[in-house]
């Protein structure tokens, strides 16, 4: 599903959106108030340059528009594999993306991302799986890393690794994998509008995904682990 038409359907009310170079930004109306939106479109890579570009875009947010919930529209093919951006610590700005997203939530802003394309690797962790809560829609892709390259790090077969993601959700790729795991907080259908509705009602001061995991059962020990370490 394009942009344009995720986003006529969330903001029946209007929105107005500038783009560049693959990353969008502006404001949708909903009944609640407006949301800030910051997308990216077109399956884009995310190295530097557009990491920077995102944080500047949520940092503008925290400035000018305080406590206003944000809305991140998810889209690329995960981290950039290039030489240059390793060298300068691309790892680094992945974080410092994820430390802005973190900062806007301690300051009052309801972080929400929907992954409407695709959304693997480092470029999902560092823009789509860290909000403060993640959604994804029916047709949409999400991976920390696809099979193939699961096979070429494990020297595992393909097919095992095929058969084995029937079962354990915790690498499979997916968006009902994630859903399983606690990673995506729901799957959004029908109409999105009432989805961002309900979504800006939720709280988000507290990380449920492990609790999420244990109920679904694609990932049945996190939460015991965690509450081990806690109250050891």
């Amino acid at each position: 599903m394009k942009a344009q038409e995720v986003l006529s359907r969330i903001f029946p009310e209007g929105y107005e959106i500038q783009s560049s170079g693959g990353v969008f930004s502006g404001t949708g109306k909903t009944s609640s108030g407006i949301v800030a939106v910051i997308g990216t479109e077109g399956h884009p890579v995310l190295g530097i340059s557009i990491l920077l570009q995102l944080s500047e875009l949520l940092l503008q947010v925290l400035r000018e528009a305080p406590r206003r919930p944000i809305l991140l529209l998810v889209d690329n093919d995960g981290q950039k594999m290039a030489l240059e951006d390793e060298l300068l610590g691309l790892n680094q700005y992945i974080a410092h993306l994820v430390k802005v997203q973190d900062l806007a939530r301690r300051r009052g802003h309801p972080v929400i991302a929907l992954v409407y394309g695709n959304s693997c690797a480092g470029g999902f962790i560092g823009f789509g799986l860290c909000a403060g809560h993640t959604y994804a829609l029916p047709d949409s892709n999400t991976s920390v890393m696809i099979l193939p390259a699961i096979a070429r790090v494990t020297k595992l077969p393909l097919e095992y690794l095929e058969e084995l993601s029937k079962t354990v959700a915790v690498f499979a790729p997916g968006v009902q994998n994630f859903e399983r795991t606690g990673g995506v907080e729901c799957v959004w259908d029908g109409d999105l509008n009432q989805c961002l509705e309900l979504a800006l009602q939720k709280d988000q001061s507290a990380d449920q995904r492990a609790e999420l995991g244990a109920q679904r059962g694609g990932r049945p020990l996190a939460a015991k682990v965690i509450n081990r370490i806690l109250n050891a």
